[in-house]
């Protein structure tokens, strides 16, 4: 994500004033930054806030309340923001462990192909009771990675009857990731990028 293009930003990016502010840098030295204007909804607010979340900031605040709203029981939100020009750098992702439990190793290899989790069978080989724990809050022994988190959630609401049918009836396919003008989802991994995106434009072909 780069707001520094405005070609690419749209319309709703608008720098403010002399475009500058007061900011201070990892060595405790103030400098200047350049600010831009951003809708408080839609698809650029969204990834603002996922890239602060990435670098371990507090969402933005929300500005206070007026009297006659507090009055009425009502929470303003304002309709812009006003936001750093570029985006906060992310955390350093935490250390792989290189050691993983055969509990962790059974898990990938029983959803490793692709729809194993739209199985009966699967959720009855151990998937019942690792989702059962997830949803119940329990703390698991061991971690697991966020796409098998995902995938065994998907198990758990396709056995519930939460996930929606296409028209065979079988579990519907989520849609398309939103493409963002001038916002790229992966910085650092664009060869996970373009791996999605072919994936995306085979589902697509077929």
């Amino acid at each position: 994500m780069s707001f520094a293009n405005n070609g690419e930003a749209g319309p709703s990016r608008i720098p403010i004033n002399d475009g500058s502010s007061l900011s201070v840098d990892r060595n405790g030295e103030e400098e200047e930054e350049e600010m831009v204007e951003i809708p408080s909804t839609g698809l650029e607010f969204f990834e603002y806030r996922r890239r602060l979340f990435l670098a371990g900031l507090p969402l933005p605040s929300q500005p206070q309340s007026s009297r006659h709203s507090i009055n009425c029981g009502l929470k303003l939100i304002p309709e812009k923001y006003i936001i750093p020009l570029n985006p906060p750098k992310p955390l350093p992702s935490p250390p792989m462990s290189e050691t993983t439990s055969s509990a962790v190793q059974k898990l990938e290899i029983i959803l490793r192909d692709e729809g194993s989790e739209e199985l009966k069978e699967t959720w009855e080989n151990g998937i019942e009771r690792v989702a059962k724990s997830l949803h119940q809050g329990r703390k698991l022994a061991k971690g697991l990675r966020l796409g098998l988190v995902i995938k065994i959630l998907k198990a758990s609401w396709i056995q519930d009857g939460l996930w929606p049918k296409d028209e065979f009836g079988r579990p519907a396919k989520p849609p398309n990731s939103p493409l963002i003008p001038g916002v790229e989802l992966f910085p650092d991994g664009e060869n996970i990028r373009q791996e999605i995106v072919a994936e995306e434009q085979m589902q697509m072909d077929t």
